[in-house]
């Protein structure tokens, strides 16, 4: 396994450790109420594979691989590569019982989390904060962003704010270039985006309220699909509210790459 070249300590203090047990603990919790989602990911993965026929193909934000459909492209990709900034151990077992699955650990970020704990900690300017295009030093074939790009900048978000380095404007600006630089890396790629788009809360069965979770334009594709994510029923999340996204899956493989 390819380690990550972000410092451990700082994936820690950001929140990435809990944050990704929380993941689990609320896929558990749910009892079955994003199975319909997880379906529909898998689905359009497994769709879009063998529309392409990639022998390569990268999954960015793996986590759990609720999301992804590894037993059924172990056998249609020569190489699978799995990238996170850290992998359960569960996950570190399933992964070795395939030869041509490849985990890798990198900052998704390009850097921007140990940037953002320098400032914290050194007291600096956040406006010299440098957001870049991610750049790995593997090769990626087929990329898939799987509920990944509403998830790089929320926790160094709320980092940031229960800090106070910032305010609500700025902060923002630092979300929207995160997630812009984010789908510029995708462009650069044949590649795949899956994600949320928009929060609805309800509460009885009504919508009281709707935040945007992605503050830059979403890029065209040539296959689209939509479909909406039962997220929180058990008003964890927000207190006494149901929390649904709304999910938009693009399909940004350029046309010539496509096999008969």
């Amino acid at each position: 396994m390819k380690e990550s070249r972000i410092n451990r300590k700082i994936i820690r203090k950001l929140g990435y450790r809990s944050d990704q047990q929380g993941i689990i603990n609320r896929y558990l919790r749910e009892m079955g109420q994003w199975d319909t989602h997880l379906y529909r990911c898998r689905k359009y993965i497994i769709d879009s594979i063998n529309i392409y026929q990639p022998d390569k193909v990268t999954f960015l934000g793996s986590g759990w691989l609720l999301d992804i459909p590894l037993e059924e492209i172990a056998d249609k990709c020569g190489c699978i590569n799995l990238v996170d900034i850290m992998h359960p151990s569960q996950v570190i077992h399933k992964a070795s019982a395939y030869k041509n699955v490849r985990l890798i650990e990198d900052d998704l970020t390009a850097g921007a989390l140990e940037g953002i704990w320098k400032v914290y900690r050194n007291k600096l300017d956040i406006g010299d904060l440098k957001i870049n295009v991610y750049e790995p030093d593997y090769e990626t074939g087929m990329v898939f962003s799987v509920n990944l790009l509403t998830q790089l900048d929320s926790l160094p978000a709320d980092f940031i704010a229960k800090h106070k380095m910032v305010g609500t404007s700025e902060l923002r600006k630092i979300r929207k270039d995160m997630q812009r630089v984010h789908i510029n890396f995708l462009k650069k790629n044949d590649s795949v985006l899956i994600t949320d788009y928009i929060e609805y809360l309800k509460k009885e069965d009504a919508v009281t309220d709707t935040n945007d979770l992605v503050f830059t334009t979403l890029p065209g594709g040539r296959r689209k699909e939509e479909w909406t994510w039962d997220f929180d029923n058990t008003g964890n999340y927000y207190t006494g509210k149901r929390v649904i996204f709304g999910v938009k899956a693009i399909d940004m493989v350029k046309k010539h790459n496509e096999r008969d």
